[in-house]
């Protein structure tokens, strides 16, 4: 009987410990606004489109995730990432369902972390840093703005099948986080004969108040005016000042198989004020293509009400060549869990 004990108490002990090693987090995040848009014919980044109906939309994505940890001893451990997707005012599921990220990877201390699945793009990470706006809401630059005009996938009829944030089927390498503020990660996500193989990388630099990236990728794999020659790379610069942190953003991408090339310059800023952070930025695309030239104004205020709940007003206005200028504003509530 003693021995019977014994053992249970053993078995408890190293149960305790293995659970100990390993951990899962559930996370999610809802935000609903109003929102009101003119109609205007310009493209606008995260507006209303030629709606000029009163809405009831998100500003950023809603999604519920789950990620987990195991240590593995050593120095080394495994994480995944799910992320689903989906529009809280009518309770649409994205598709696929798990749209943000779904991977599993593997990691040392030592020598970095390597995973697979559906994760962001090394181009990304030099963008959405770059945003104050954090890719949200009607103020947004958002990847289609600031790639560009660079897709990352198209099927074989030419429909959008991924907008640039991310890329699926891919297996990727991050650096260890101890190189002096230096970061860097190595990209290849497959396209299976149905979008472009797409290879990217970036370099990162990270200490004090200064921020710098720089991201290249490369699409091949399909005929040229869905992918092979398509080519983009973007840079980034951030000094934060306390006061204000003030960002320079610029992007050139090469589209139709090279014949076609886009510039992107982007001046930004965010500013802690009374208690919640002031958000601005201008931007322009320039093109080879006729009436393609745009510019994209937006400013807005976010304010916290607590650590996971928020509120925020942002106005957008996209003009083009052309067309009639488009605006739009957004007031809303943010939630994070």
């Amino acid at each position: 009987m003693k021995k019977s004990l014994l053992a249970l108490a053993v078995l408890g002990a190293f149960a305790g410990a293995a659970s100990a090693q390993s951990s899962v987090t559930i996370y999610g995040l809802l935000d609903m606004a109003v929102s009101k848009g003119n109609g205007g014919t310009a493209a606008n980044v995260g507006a209303n489109g030629l709606s000029e109906a009163w809405q009831v939309r998100q500003s950023a994505a809603s999604r519920l995730g789950f990620r987990g940890n195991e240590d593995l001893g050593g120095g080394l451990s495994a994480q995944f990432q799910i992320e689903h997707r989906f529009t809280p005012d009518t309770g649409v599921a994205s598709n696929p369902f798990w749209f943000g990220r779904s991977y599993v990877q593997l990691s040392s201390a030592s020598f970095g972390r390597i995973y697979m699945g559906r994760e962001y793009t090394p181009a990304f990470w030099i963008q959405s840093k770059s945003d104050p706006f954090g890719n949200d809401g009607v103020g947004q630059f958002g990847t289609a703005f600031s790639f560009a005009g660079l897709l990352f996938g198209t099927n074989l009829g030419g429909t959008l099948a991924e907008p640039g944030s991310r890329t699926s089927n891919t297996v990727g390498y991050k650096t260890p986080g101890n190189l002096g503020g230096f970061s860097g990660e190595f990209a290849v996500a497959a396209g299976e004969n149905v979008i472009p193989r797409v290879t990217s990388g970036n370099i990162e630099y990270a200490a004090g108040p200064l921020y710098a990236g720089f991201s290249y990728s490369q699409l091949d794999g399909m005929d040229a005016s869905l992918g092979d020659g398509n080519t983009l790379w973007n840079a980034a610069v951030h000094w934060d000042f306390g006061f204000i942190k003030p960002r320079l953003y610029y992007a050139e991408a090469e589209i139709l198989g090279g014949t076609v090339k886009n510039q992107v310059m982007q001046i930004m800023a965010s500013a802690p004020i009374g208690g919640g952070t002031f958000k601005v930025g201008y931007g322009k695309l320039e093109s080879d293509l006729p009436n393609s030239d745009l510019e994209k104004f937006g400013i807005g205020f976010d304010y916290p009400l607590s650590k996971r709940t928020g509120v925020y007003a942002d106005f957008g206005m996209g003009t083009q060549d052309n067309r009639s200028d488009n605006k739009a504003w957004a007031a809303g509530v943010k939630h994070t869990f």
